[in-house]
């Protein structure tokens, strides 16, 4: 099997195999089969792929045809057509954790391997709006909404007929970021854009302006509680918290931590065996519970760029972020991360880590590395 077979470019390529053989068709003539998780099942995935290749002689039979298919292929461990058109299957666990490397480069993996890096600040379609310039709260939020917008539609882009990023042969590193906000250091002043960013910091209000699904926000209009969807500086809500209740405290965090911790990993490794632990593109560790949903997390990422980009709802990245971090935080706070060997911290703690800050930047947030 691939060794990236459980992205979702290599699920795809699973699919499309099965089903070439099951339909006699041209793996190439197929259309992209959309793989999903299934929900309460880590590490299975489904496709309405007979549906999708518009399968003569009833879409069930050619599921059940696929799903036979699916089975000869080395490294899948089960596959089933579960009815309505649709095809399960389950890759080896082997193929689930070598998912990881790949990634490692966020700005990669987000793109479909399109990109190596993701374009440099002032870099044409890149650039991001002086939100304390904005005339009012409403125009700073659409400037926000606009930049993301622009930045996520590259990208996705980028990700079109990308055959899946290849890993990395050592996990990167992302360059030192710290939690200063140069807005959030000067004296309130301006207008009421320029002194909400002084209240919250630049990179919580381009998350606040861009969680909600709504372009113009109702008076009073919220996204969560104490989380209001235009916050201004009086009233900037949960937004001003360095807490839980603030999404943007809880991805940038996540990322922090995750940059610390793999570190953390490393030194003490090293103070054990003199040598730092340095996994390499074939990592294949076994995955416990809170490790598996932290790779099912990192799955839905190409898919939650590419949706919001193809959408223009930047929320959705948004929202993805959010699940992510929740998603690492359950891992690091688990035995499989406080127990298991430092090589697997450091793979897991750079693959979130990877796709936390390239999420971030598509949204023109800072991901800062130091908790």
């Amino acid at each position: 099997m691939p060794r990236s077979a459980a992205t979702p470019w290599g699920i795809d390529a699973l699919l499309r195999a099965a089903a070439a053989e099951a339909l006699g068709a041209a793996p190439a003539a197929l259309p992209w089969t959309d793989p999903r998780r299934v929900p309460g099942r880590p590490g299975r995935f489904a496709s309405a792929v007979a549906l999708r290749a518009g399968a003569p002689g009833g879409a069930d039979a050619a599921a059940a045809r696929i799903a036979a298919a699916l089975r000869a292929l080395p490294g899948v461990a089960a596959a089933e057509a579960p009815g309505r058109g649709m095809v399960a299957l389950e890759p080896r666990p082997e193929a689930l954790a070598a998912l990881v490397p790949a990634a490692w480069n966020g700005a990669a993996y987000l793109t479909g391997g399109a990109r190596r890096a993701l374009p440099a600040e002032g870099e044409d379609g890149w650039a991001r709006s002086d939100l304390a310039a904005a005339p009012s709260l409403g125009r700073a939020r659409a400037l926000a909404r606009e930049d993301a917008r622009r930045r996520i539609a590259l990208a996705a882009r980028a990700a079109e007929g990308a055959p899946g990023p290849r890993p990395e042969p050592a996990p990167p590193r992302p360059a030192e970021a710290d939690w200063r906000e140069p807005c959030a250091d000067l004296p309130p002043a301006g207008g009421e854009a320029a002194r909400l960013l002084a209240a919250v910091g630049e990179s919580a209000a381009r998350i606040a302006f861009c969680r909600a699904a709504s372009e113009e926000p109702r008076p009073g209009e919220v996204t969560g509680p104490d989380l209001p969807a235009e916050p201004g500086p009086a009233a900037p809500g949960a937004w001003a918290r360095y807490t839980w209740d603030n999404p943007a405290f809880a991805v940038r965090y996540a990322h922090a931590h995750a940059v610390a911790a793999r570190g953390w990993a490393e030194q003490a490794e090293q103070a054990r065996t003199g040598t730092r632990p340095a996994p390499g593109p074939d990592w294949r560790a076994p995955l416990g519970e809170h490790a598996a949903d932290l790779v099912g997390a990192l799955f839905d990422g190409p898919g939650a760029v590419s949706a919001a980009g193809r959408r223009g709802q930047p929320h959705m990245l948004v929202r993805y972020l959010e699940g992510l971090a929740a998603s690492y935080h359950g891992w690091a706070r688990s035995s499989d991360a406080v127990r298991g060997p430092a090589a697997d911290a450091v793979a897991l703690c750079s693959a979130a880590s990877g796709v936390l800050g390239a999420g971030l930047a598509l949204l023109g947030a800072s991901a800062p590395t130091r908790p």
